[in-house]
């Protein structure tokens, strides 16, 4: 029964998708200026960038297809509506997660918990929640010769168009007019979330009216890139469907990279797999081929290719090509404990309607555009301040969401699936963050066979520097958490949460392609190129050298813009005869909470929604999910990082109650179309 599911949700996720001018890989050229592999955030970045000005051919392999354009709605519904999709129906694309240190997970695959790699267009930017941090200057002046944060700023502000009051547009560090829309204020804040903020402050805190513009320990709302309606801002959006016209920008997707071809130390081009029929295929670059596949999928095609540590590739049979030990280690990813109270005041959880909520809860659409993670709080740890005197970056960061985090939905950083539905937990949680940490990780890769998925794994927190920083976070996150400064007594739940088996990293990954001067220590230098290799380069999260508490999606923008130019120069100014390609116009189709009110009534629950944009009036869509978290590890919500794609799949777990929505009609096709 549960295979049927699947079968049908796929049947309905694929039906989903829009029409566009995408190629097959029988009609595609065999040769291109760029050939781009991974069709993410970076991917997206450098597909528009490289192809406007009409001078340059270029192609951008993806596993999947565009996103539907119901994913541009409001942050909980749309992560909500994502289906699990692995166009794949094989096992190469689906990571193997080891994290030995975090009790309630320690080992997993992401075909239980419903994160796909065969992701679409726009990648982790799907599903991010919406959530907007920038690393802290000292941060990125760490990264090297060209990645300050003074010659990255222009570039987070090329991608960067804030909305907001005037005060906002001149008082804050952003860019106004790049495609990747911020919002002066989210689009939903919890009463709880106020509370927090105030509770904070009563612990010492300043306020923070913008945490981007404000860059040291304070406490204020989260920056989201929402638009005013909540609807999300993705990379599909922002910077692949306005470049869609484009004659000499080819998208190819439904390809999955498997090897490159190099000769003579020089990147020719790509072998691909079209999954469609199992078929094998080349395709040549005149100029570069650029990798932008994330923090697992990179690495991995460059030791399938023979570029990894000699030792290992030599061990699965692999002919040594480059031999660069740093391929696929130095993983950083941040680390977090959830912990919670509970409360009086109805959360996000009782807000969801049925069946999520309980039935006598009433529904509250608004806050579907809740980001979930609504506040941040960071200060700098005594123990970071003995490590490095002169630093003053915080490195411990509290992030509030008004609803109950179930410890087995890690590594995810929010879900909605930890605990049977309705949900009874009424509760906040802090998630108590550690971005720089001792222990960190490696992807490995148990063979030289494309069909073999990758290993990750996360070192325990053992050092007692982690430790320290550890202790410290919790007993802030414990202060702030059960201050009198909430309106309503709230009251600590004993999970275990905060213990040093208790931390868990989250899927957004760093530096295993990361950026340096040496081979030994690093795979590629500071203008991206592989060590070694020519015409080869690695534009994606991976390279980024060194750990954060956040979401990588602002660092990665800035780094793809840059990249960009540093192609483009490399490779000349486009000639006065070059015909620049304007954008085309995108036609305005958000999904929003007032166009689905219009429709299906102003109290309309999550799943109605759900069901209604699925454009089928399917009884599964209404049921409740069989069993908890521990008995069914395919009911967690996929959250990507880095450039990896992560999927909901909230409607693959239903079995038990039945209902329907009325209503369907044009407005539903146009989200669909």
């Amino acid at each position: 029964m549960r295979a049927v599911r699947s079968t049908c949700l796929l049947a309905v996720a694929c039906s989903l998708a829009p029409t566009a001018v995408f190629a097959h890989s029988e009609a595609a050229s065999s040769s291109y200026d760029f050939v781009i592999v991974g069709g993410g955030l970076a991917g997206s970045v450098l597909a528009n960038r490289l192809s406007a000005s009409g001078q340059h051919s270029v192609l951008l392999l993806n596993v999947a297809d565009a996103p539907p354009k119901a994913y541009s709605g409001p942050v909980m519904l749309t992560d909500e509506f994502i289906i699990h999709k692995n166009i794949t129906a094989d096992d190469g694309l689906r990571a193997r997660i080891h994290q030995p240190g975090y009790m309630p997970m320690p080992h997993f695959s992401t075909a239980l918990t419903g994160s796909s790699p065969a992701r679409m267009l726009g990648g982790s930017s799907l599903v991010a929640l919406s959530l907007y941090l920038r690393d802290h200057p000292e941060m990125l002046d760490s990264w090297g010769e060209g990645w300050s944060w003074e010659e990255l700023r222009p570039y987070f502000h090329r991608a960067e168009g804030l909305q907001g009051s005037k005060t906002a547009l001149a008082e804050s560090d952003y860019g106004q007019n790049g495609p990747y829309t911020i919002q002066e204020l989210p689009a939903y804040t919890h009463s709880l979330t106020h509370e927090f903020i105030r509770a904070a402050r009563a612990e010492g805190l300043k306020w923070a009216p913008d945490l981007n513009t404000e860059r040291g320990a304070g406490v204020g709302l989260t920056p989201t890139t929402q638009h005013a309606d909540g609807s999300k801002v993705h990379a599909y959006d922002a910077y692949l469907a306005p470049a869609l016209g484009r004659s000499n920008l080819v998208i190819m997707h439904g390809a999955r990279a498997d090897r490159l071809l190099i000769k003579d130390e020089k990147c020719h081009g790509v072998a691909f797999r079209r999954l469609a029929d199992s078929s094998d295929h080349v395709v040549h670059a005149r100029k570069e081929v650029i990798l932008s596949s994330g923090y697992i999928y990179s690495p991995r095609l460059l030791f399938l290719s023979g570029i990894g540590s000699k030792q290992n590739l030599e061990a699965v049979g692999l002919k040594v090509v480059k031999d660069l030990p740093a391929v696929g280690r130095n993983l950083t990813a941040a680390r977090f404990s959830p912990l919670a109270w509970r409360t009086a005041e109805p959360t996000l959880s009782q807000m969801m309607g049925e069946p999520i909520s309980s039935d006598d809860a009433r529904a509250e659409p608004a806050a579907y555009g809740s980001a979930v993670l609504e506040a941040t709080a960071r200060v700098r740890s005594a123990a970071a301040a003995r490590a490095d005197s002169k630093s003053t970056r915080p490195d411990v960061v509290l992030s509030f969401m008004p609803l109950f985090y179930a410890p087995k939905s890690a590594p995810l950083q929010y879900s909605l699936q930890g605990e049977e539905w309705p949900l009874r937990t009424n509760a906040f949680s802090i998630l108590a963050t550690l971005g720089e940490t001792k222990a960190q990780g490696s992807v490995t890769f148990p063979s030289g066979a494309p069909d073999v998925s990758p290993v990750v794994t996360h070192e325990a927190m053992t050092h007692p520097e982690d430790l320290a920083r550890a202790r410290e976070a919790v007993e802030l996150a414990r202060r702030i958490g059960g201050s009198q400064a909430f309106s309503q007594s709230t009251e600590a739940i004993e999970n275990g949460a905060g213990g040093p088996d208790m931390w868990t990293a989250v899927y957004d990954g760093r530096g295993t392609c990361r950026m340096g001067k040496h081979h030994h220590d690093s795979v590629v230098d500071h203008e991206l190129r592989v060590h070694g290799i020519s015409g080869l380069r690695v534009v994606d999260g991976s390279v980024i050298p060194v750990g954060s508490p956040y979401l990588a999606v602002p660092e990665v923008l800035a780094l793809a813009e840059r990249a960009s130019d540093l192609l483009i120069k490399h490779h000349g100014k486009p000639s006065p005869e070059a015909t620049a390609v304007l954008n085309v116009s995108v036609p305005d189709t958000r999904v929003t909470i007032q166009g689905l009110s219009e429709t299906l009534g102003g109290g309309f629950s999550m799943m109605q929604a759900v069901a209604y944009l699925a454009g089928a009036q399917s009884e599964g869509l209404l049921q409740a999910p069989q069993g908890g978290a521990a008995s069914v590890p395919g009911a967690l919500v996929a959250v990507a990082a880095g450039a990896m794609a992560a999927m909901v799949i909230a409607l693959s777990i239903m079995a038990t109650r039945q209902g329907k929505v009325e209503g369907q009609g044009a407005y539903a096709a146009s989200l669909l179309a």
